[in-house]
């Protein structure tokens, strides 16, 4: 379970109330923050009565901060209401927008919903219209991986990989080049750029910045094929490119290079 959300600061002149907004509409469900809006609406004494009748914590921390604004001379009710209303109705949209699945590997059960790491990879691959982003600790050239990454490539998809090598990691044993005829961006984690007795042991499967895999699985058949493993499969909302962003930033900075 997370910890009960602190206390929001007390508002001052120069208090950015729309980010205030935002940070509650992501805290909270939307029907919490439209009884937090009419709240607001009707002035403190409802967000007192909120407060006293409600048994989340969050929402109590919520009426706290909303209390503490209303007594504010600047903030209006009803500019403070309308951005809880939009903040709630903007947040809802992307969460409705977003999608998360559970992909797996292994052994079946009477659990129903989720997707198989072989045809979800491959789905990826084949969905990709710009840039495709692979990272994996274990990275083999598997048939039907490679075979859609190469027809992604002849449809002007840019490939990054950035994959293990026992250059790096003495540990690591394979010393085989991962789809050695593809055209990629092939990155590496230097072993002089990181900590001894490290390992680069990330999966991540990112898709023009719109979805993303994130798993146990590394890219080999034994992993997406056959043995125990789970991963998380996100499409839309803002994760997919902080991803990328991600392992972009430690390129552009040197600590990922170029093979």
């Amino acid at each position: 379970m997370s910890p009960s959300p602190g206390p929001e600061p007390s508002p001052g002149p120069s208090a950015d109330s729309e980010a205030w907004a935002c940070r509650l509409a992501e805290r909270l469900p939307l029907a919490d923050m439209r009884q937090l809006a009419q709240a607001a609406l009707s002035g403190p004494p409802a967000a007192y009565q909120l407060r006293a009748t409600s048994a989340n914590v969050a929402v109590r921390t919520a009426c706290d901060s909303l209390i503490a604004r209303l007594a504010h001379a600047g903030e209006e009710p009803a500019y403070l209401a309308g951005l809880l209303s939009g903040a709630a109705r903007a947040v809802e949209r992307a969460r409705q927008q977003q999608s998360v699945k559970v992909v797996w590997t292994g052994p079946e059960s009477e659990v129903h919903g989720s997707r198989l790491t072989a045809a979800a990879v491959i789905e990826l691959i084949d969905s990709a219209r710009e840039e495709i982003l692979l990272v994996s600790f274990a990275t083999q050239t598997e048939p039907t991986i490679s075979d859609a990454l190469e027809q992604a490539v002849a449809r002007g998809v840019a490939v990054a990989l950035l994959a293990e090598r026992p250059q790096d990691n003495p540990a690591y044993s394979s010393v085989r080049t991962p789809f050695p005829g593809l055209r990629a961006l092939r990155l590496h984690w230097p072993g002089d750029a990181r900590p001894p007795g490290t390992s680069l042991h990330a999966k991540v499967i990112v898709v023009d910045d719109r979805v993303a895999l994130v798993g146990s699985a590394n890219l080999t058949s034994r992993a997406i094929e056959d043995n125990l493993e789970c991963g998380i499969l996100i499409h839309g909302g803002p994760q997919p490119r902080a991803i990328r962003d991600h392992i972009t930033s430690l390129y552009a900075t040197g600590t990922l290079r170029r093979v």
